[in-house]
């Protein structure tokens, strides 16, 4: 037996074949798929098909056995009617084993004998020496499946399918249960001297969610430790899954209305919730389950939490909530309580926190007493770049922050107003120049739940930052004593506030740097580009790196940003932290650099091994102008790339089925025309504009494309044509 190692990508075989003879319109294809197929799985396993080891591999199972679906291969094409005899043939390129290589072909002018197939002959022809048993039932020979071509004749139209048949039952066709992964077949027609193929990929995946039942309703009471624990496997009656042993399904669980798709907590399923005095009364409780192959399936029990012993009316909690959403609750906060005794000594007791991020009040003094919020926790929390954008904005009246708290949070400085110095101190946090913001009392402001700010917050006086209490017994608290909280700098109430918040998922942009061999002791600048053409209103970044290779000498801003608000910081040895932004945004292409970084070699090597971009230590994030934030990461390319002058950048997106939009670059005034067409050849968009030099972004509506399918594009600019294709989904 040997495994042979490929080259080439996913379809490895070879295909050579050409339309040869004269320009007559017959053999033709019908409706050859121009994009991947998907089949897809929602049968059980049959274990007796496709497992092979030495061949056969599955990496999402860890299993050589590969599960299999009914498979509808097929072809029609149109031939001459008085023309010469047809020839019909196919070659299925097979991956077995999902390293994105076709190992393995069936060929319909070889077929090999039931229940095998010759394994490694995709670029080995004839290779007869892996011989692989896809089909180990326990029948004899000419009982199993095997390979065969179906042709039919209709008039001037011949039907071919692929199919499976026994030599017992040599003229009963079955559809053939094609492994998992993904393939590719070439179908090949010949008519007097002219060939036409049809060649496509299509990919076998498990699409159907596991089987999940969950128990009925339940009830329980909270008892004298204030907490419930339920389990996930506590609320399910059955779980199982066509494909995926019972052992690999993941379980996970919330409570409703509190996300979506699979719950996920650090990366890891959620196994248990635990229910407090918040959750008295029906609580909905959400589980999941989720195969190795991402199909998910939920169900829901209600779960009756009751307080037979009074427990969760004993004490008074101390929460903070967030100005901007009530629900959240602010985790990390200390809760502290002063008073005076009679001698006129000041007493400090701070309270213990609790798994809710509420602090719970068992202490009274026998004095009145004030109760204070306090939080030093991560001053980056929810401050980036785009506050600082929000900010200027604000500040040059071209758009006013728009809530009283948000104009509190913009006060980084606690001055009583916003100004230009709170922008710069923000700016010092984020670079790292200071660690926390200067004369700042914690990274949080918390104010009493009866505060009513006024358009202009700074002029209120009414707002305490406290609760006074008088002496008395337990029970005559609130359930409750609320604050409300806001972080410094945050006005765009970006700031985790707790673990059980859930993060939105981000789109990711690279950043491009050059491959370059660095000489010792040469001193370089290092063009840092965007690899995605867009309209951008800053970013922020950092760029570690090792300085035991190299120095950093400076940073300074590329000609497609205003350097105006640009800015760099290296606080701390070994890491660069950058930040930008412009109230004007403006198109920034592929091709124009971001930044520089002058850099000196202090040992010769490569450039990418002296950079470390996977030891980010903040946000590394860019803006739209209408707030969007999307990640940044880096890359490396060939230095060696050409960057053109006036140039049409590929369209995106593409496949799409939203608005297209084209990133140029003009390298001076030029009159432009835009033509969408249809492959038939009629146009479905057309128009012609004038633009000054620089770069732009130019817009097509998904409205001008009446279906989905195959569109052309060009673009004419001063003589020059650039075209290609769209697929519109």
């Amino acid at each position: 037996m040997r495994k042979l190692t490929y080259t080439s990508v996913l379809l490895a075989y070879v295909w050579g074949l050409a339309v040869v003879g004269n320009a007559q319109n017959c053999p033709a294809i019908l409706q050859c798929p121009a994009s991947l197929q998907t089949i897809c799985d929602p049968s059980e396993n049959d274990s007796t098909l496709w497992n092979e080891p030495l061949y056969t591999w599955s990496p999402l199972l860890e299993s050589a056995d590969l599960h299999e679906v009914i498979a509808d291969l097929n072809m029609r094409a149109v031939v001459c009617h008085n023309g010469g005899a047809v020839a019909v043939s196919y070659k299925l390129l097979l991956d077995l084993d999902s390293d994105f290589f076709s190992e393995t072909v069936v060929n319909s002018n070889e077929l090999p004998p039931p229940g095998i197939i010759f394994a490694n002959n995709g670029q080995s022809p004839g290779n007869t020496d892996d011989t692989l048993r896809f089909d180990k039932r326990n029948v004899p020979s000419t009982a199993k499946f095997k390979f065969v071509l179906d042709l039919n004749t209709s008039n001037d139209t011949v039907y071919a399918r692929l199919r499976w048949n026994t030599e017992e039952t040599p003229l009963q066709y079955l559809l053939p249960r094609l492994p998992e992964g993904r393939h590719g077949i070439l179908w090949t027609v010949t008519q007097d001297g002219v060939t036409r193929t049809c060649q496509y990929s299509f990919q076998i995946t498990d699409c159907a969610p596991p089987v999940l039942v969950c128990k009925g309703s339940m009830a329980d009471d909270i008892g004298p430790d204030h907490i419930l624990s339920v389990a996930a496997q506590d609320l399910i009656e059955y779980v199982g899954d066509n494909i995926t042993p019972f052992a690999d399904l993941e379980i996970s669980m919330r409570e409703s209305g509190t996300g979506s798709g699979f719950p996920l907590e650090n990366g890891q399923p959620v196994s248990a919730l635990t229910l407090d005095c918040n959750h008295l009364g029906d609580n909905l409780l959400q589980v999941w389950a989720r195969d190795r192959h991402g199909n998910t399936a939920n169900c829901a029990v209600n779960v009756a939490l009751a307080d037979s012993v009074f427990s969760c009316s004993e004490l008074p909690m101390i929460c903070a909530h967030a100005f901007w959403d009530s629900s959240l609750v602010i985790e990390n906060v200390e809760t502290r309580l002063t008073w005076q005794d009679q001698m006129g000594t000041e007493w400090t007791y701070t309270l213990d926190s609790t798994l809710q991020g509420c602090n719970v009040l068992d202490t009274f003094p026998p004095y009145p007493f004030s109760i204070t919020e306090f939080c030093q926790a991560d001053p980056l929390n929810g401050v980036t770049t785009f506050d600082l954008l929000l900010i200027s904005r604000h500040v040059l009246a071209i758009e006013p922050l728009n809530a009283p708290w948000k104009i509190i949070a913009a006060d980084a400085n606690l001055s009583g107003s916003v100004t230009t110095n709170d922008i710069v101190q923000l700016r010092r946090l984020i670079l790292g120049i200071i660690p926390v913001l200067p004369g700042s009392n914690g990274t949080w402001r918390f104010f009493a739940d009866n505060c009513q700010f006024p358009p202009n917050p700074f002029e209120v006086t009414i707002c305490s930052n406290s609760y006074e209490f008088a002496s008395m017994p337990f029970w005559a608290y609130p359930e409750e004593i609320r604050f409300y909280g806001l972080k410094v700098g945050d006005v765009n109430n970006s700031a985790m506030v707790n673990n059980l918040q859930q993060t939105a998922e981000r789109s990711t942009t690279l950043l491009e740097m050059p491959e370059l061999f660095l000489q010792k002791n040469e001193t370089i600048d290092i063009p840092v580009r965007l690899q995605q053409a867009g309209k951008w209103s800053g970013f922020q970044c950092n760029l570690p790196f090792d300085p035991q290779k190299v120095e950093v000498l400076g940073i300074r801003a590329g000609t497609a940003i205003n350097s105006q608000e640009f800015a760099a910081a290296q606080a701390v040895p070994g890491d660069v932290r950058i930040s930008w932004f412009d109230t004007k945004p403006g198109v920034i292409l592929r091709d124009e650099a971001l930044f520089y970084v002058q850099i000196r070699a202090l040992q010769s090597g490569p450039l990418q091994a002296a950079f470390l971009p996977e030891k980010h230590s903040f946000a590394s994030e860019i803006y739209t102008p209408g707030g969007e934030t999307t990640k940044l990461e880096y890359s490396f390319r060939s230095s060696s790339d050409a960057y053109p002058g006036t140039q049409v950048f590929p369209p995106s997106p593409n496949p799409g089925s939203i608005n297209v939009r084209f990133p140029l670059r003009l390298r001076q005034a030029s009159t432009l025309r835009v033509e969408i067409g249809a492959l038939n050849g009629n146009k479905v968009f057309a128009e012609q504009m004038q633009l000054p030099e620089g770069a732009h972004l130019l817009e097509v509506p998904a409205s001008v494309f009446p279906t989905s399918g195959v569109y052309t594009w060009q673009v004419d600019i001063d003589g020059q044509s650039f075209r290609g294709k769209l697929v519109r989904i």
